[in-house]
């Protein structure tokens, strides 16, 4: 398949030479959730409906009815929500349900570029761990609830520990906790509404926000344009292999990832904030989160002052962990796909994630790795809603499918993908050959 030229409107990046996407979207580079979500409903233009495949639905008084939670439906009107339905149903059931909103056909070619052929990769997966979730189902299991919570308590305890000895050592600690705490609740997160998403929210970013970058935008469309786990970071961090690259851009990470990774938090949060104050965002309580600790480290601590440096002292540790790990979990190696690269004659949406994500070999089969660092993570992106602890049952279902479908699945080491992501981001030219194997390209 030949790159596609991005579309000119959008100034200096109709340099990038898209695979995945016929054109840029709307409003790229992404740099909020709200911008992203106004750019796809521009592009999937099916206003006031839902798409799912070719048909448009009426899902509006479903919305409060839905087991998810209606935040999933009341941010997605609008837009094609293919990919969300696929990833996140089993059985014929919730097909048969959204018959009952059918509103008409619908002929525009969908923007997205995935299919979901009945004997495809994706969906015969879907057969196959299908009888095997009914028997385990999805959702947590006791030992991913007692990990969950058990990260919680020790951070809150060491945040104690470190106000009340006004140790800094105990306050890197207590940060270290903190990632891992919402490590895990990412878990969390993906599925029906639950409380324990809120763990999320301690760090100071959104669970709210995080549902549509990281669960509808990067999981559904992983490493491309439409991925604002791509776009939100560029001009700083650049993974798409651009020809324009300048030599910040492409080898200055070295330099400015130390410094950048303690802030990125802050950052989102006080933007957050000042949005909230001027009416851009409404306020929801779970912002207020982080806020409660600090209330409570300066009711204990000989001065606020003294509880607010070891509070940032906690959250500039929690963002270096977080951002040193997601940043290596699984995505950005040359290896491995980035729009832009060679894209795979048969686009099924399964085998597409497979090309995008890598599984760490020191972290499969081991539950607090997985949870605390996006670990089991191709099963995690083929299968977002079901709970980490469910996963490695799922593998002689997903390694037969591999083997039906002749797939090399592979995993990488840790040192490998750290390596990779600055080999990634000096990465300027395409990759021609086909992804997931060593054939080369004609």
């Amino acid at each position: 398949m030949a790159p596609r030229e991005g579309d000119s409107r959008n100034g200096v990046y109709s340099s990038i030479k898209l695979t995945a996407f016929t054109k840029l979207p709307t409003n790229y580079p992404h740099k909020s959730f709200e911008q992203w979500l106004r750019g796809k409903r521009t592009d999937d233009g099916v206003a006031p409906y839902w798409r799912v495949h070719n048909k448009l639905y009426d899902l509006t008084d479903f919305v409060d009815r839905h087991p998810g939670g209606k935040m999933w439906l009341q941010v997605t009107k609008g837009t094609d929500i293919t990919e969300a339905f696929e990833a996140s149903h089993f059985g014929e059931g919730p097909e048969k349900l959204l018959q009952k909103y059918y509103v008409k056909d619908i002929t525009t070619p969908r923007n997205s570029p995935y299919t979901f052929h009945k004997n495809g990769f994706y969906k015969t997966f879907k057969r196959r761990v299908e009888p095997i979730l009914r028997k385990t189902g999805k959702g947590p299991s006791w030992k991913s609830l007692v990990i969950q919570d058990g990260l919680a308590l020790s951070f809150l305890l060491l945040t104690f520990a470190s106000t009340v000895l006004s140790s800094y050592t105990l306050a890197v600690l207590a940060g270290m906790f903190l990632s891992f705490t919402i490590s895990c609740a990412h878990n969390y997160f993906h599925q029906r509404d639950n409380w324990r998403m809120y763990y999320f929210d301690l760090s100071g970013f959104s669970s709210h926000e995080w549902r549509v970058t990281h669960a509808l935008s990067h999981h559904l469309y992983t490493n491309t344009a439409n991925d604002i786990e791509i776009s939100a970071l560029d001009p700083v961090w650049v993974f798409l292999p651009k020809p324009d690259k300048n030599l910040i851009q492409r080898y200055g990470s070295y330099i400015y990832d130390l410094p950048m990774a303690p802030v990125i938090a802050f950052v989102a949060h006080l933007t957050r904030i000042f949005e909230v104050c001027i009416g851009i965002t409404p306020l929801r309580p779970e912002y207020l989160l982080p806020y409660s600790v600090l209330f409570l480290m300066a009711t204990i601590s000989p001065s606020f002052w003294q509880a607010f440096k070891l509070f940032m002292t906690i959250h500039a540790t929690t963002n270096c962990v977080f951002v040193a790990i997601g940043m290596t979990a699984a995505h950005h190696h040359p290896d491995i796909f980035h729009d832009g690269d060679r894209m795979r004659d048969d686009p099924d949406w399964g085998l597409c994630q497979l090309d995008a994500v890598r599984d760490r070999v020191e972290v499969t089969g081991n539950l607090l790795l997985v949870l605390t660092s996006f670990g089991e993570h191709t099963l995690h992106h083929l299968l977002p809603t079901v709970d980490h602890s469910k996963l490695s049952s799922l593998y002689p279902a997903f390694l037969e499918t591999c083997k039906e479908f002749d797939i090399p699945f592979t995993f990488m080491k840790w040192s490998t993908l750290a390596v990779g992501k600055y080999m990634q981001m000096a990465r300027i030219t395409t990759n021609n050959n086909y992804p997931g194997f060593k054939k080369k390209a004609s």
